[in-house]
Order: structure tokens, then C-alpha cells, then sequence
């Protein structure tokens, strides 16, 4: 691992401390996420609806850390795989739902 540095949150809440781990960098990856969608609920009233998406690709190294206690949030550049009319190339992904597979056998490493 690389150096790690400090990015001050404006809310005074929870800091971000970004770092590099080199030996992460360009591996092939799978994440699940999560995002609330404005919905008609089935009562009829207006809410929000929970979803997961999936993203394929490979990891740039960099990572986050953030809150108490700190949850680690990995980058991930969106090249295989992606929801519909997701407009970035990358997404953070958190390491609980962060798959890693190997390059040659396609199997998933632990």
C-alpha cells in the first residue's frame, strides 16, 4: 500500500482518508450496489424504491476509507458491465460487495 491521505469533510461528519493499493490496480471485478428511485409505493403514495445493480471491470487501486467505524470504498472503472443509462465510467464500491476474480481461470479469489 501507498500513501494515504486526509480529505477534510465539509460537514464535519466523517473524514474520507483515500489511499492506493498497487496491488489491486487493474484486477477484474464485480460489485453490487444500491440506490433508492423515486416510486408509487403499493399503498399508492409516492416513496422511495430500493434496487441493485451490478458493475463489471477493473480496479484503478484507489480506495477510501470513511465513517466510525471506517467502511473501505474501492474504485472501480465500468468497462464490461453496467445498468442502464449509468452516465460514469467509474463507480465506488463498498468491500463487503466487491468480488475479485482472477484474470486466467475466472474464478473468484478470497
Amino acid at each position: 500500500m501507498d500513501e494515504v491521505v486526509a480529505v477534510p469533510d465539509v460537514e464535519q461528519k466523517y473524514e474520507r482518508k483515500y489511499g492506493l493499493d498497487k496491488a489491486l490496480a487493474g484486477k477484474r471485478a464485480e460489485c453490487d450496489g444500491g440506490a433508492s428511485y423515486p416510486a408509487v409505493m403499493p399503498n399508492g403514495e409516492m416513496g422511495y424504491m430500493p434496487s441493485r445493480e451490478t458493475f463489471k471491470g477493473r480496479l484503478t487501486g484507489l480506495y477510501f476509507d470513511q465513517g466510525d467505524p471506517p467502511w473501505r470504498w474501492y474504485e472501480l472503472m465500468v468497462l464490461e458491465d453496467r445498468p442502464p443509462n449509468y452516465p460514469d465510467e467509474t463507480v465506488w464500491c463498498e468491500q463487503g460487495f466487491l468480488f475479485i476474480f482472477d484474470d486466467e481461470t475466472g474464478e473468484e479469489q478470497r
